[in-house]
């Protein structure tokens, strides 16, 4: 099992709110779209303003698999394209942690 998480650092902490439900939408997306993901949204709560985004996969080929698929995806790219106002440049981090046994 593999535990996937996105976060991105919000330019302004007044944008929480709009960008907490633009994160929701594009999770409700995937989660609709791409069966077998339960992607879940989460805002840190001290030190920074990041959106989380997290899920989890049975296999690397699974996420593999969709992820070649979602680069594929025309209506998710405009969607990311809609919401590119929100995050601090550069700030995108993707980590992909083993589930130990």
């Amino acid at each position: 099992m593999y535990l996937i998480t996105r976060t991105a650092t919000l330019k302004n902490a007044s944008i929480t709110p709009k960008a907490l439900g633009w994160a929701k939408e594009i999770a409700g997306y995937v989660n609709k779209n791409y069966p077998g993901f339960d992607v879940q949204v989460g805002l840190e709560m001290f030190g920074h303003a990041r959106v989380h985004w997290s899920y989890s996969a049975p296999t690397l080929e699974k996420l593999e698999t969709a992820n070649a698929k979602l680069i594929q995806d025309q209506k998710y790219w405009a969607m990311i394209e809609t919401a590119k106002e929100f995050w601090v440049d550069g700030s995108l981090k993707d980590t992909i942690v083993m589930v130990v046994p």
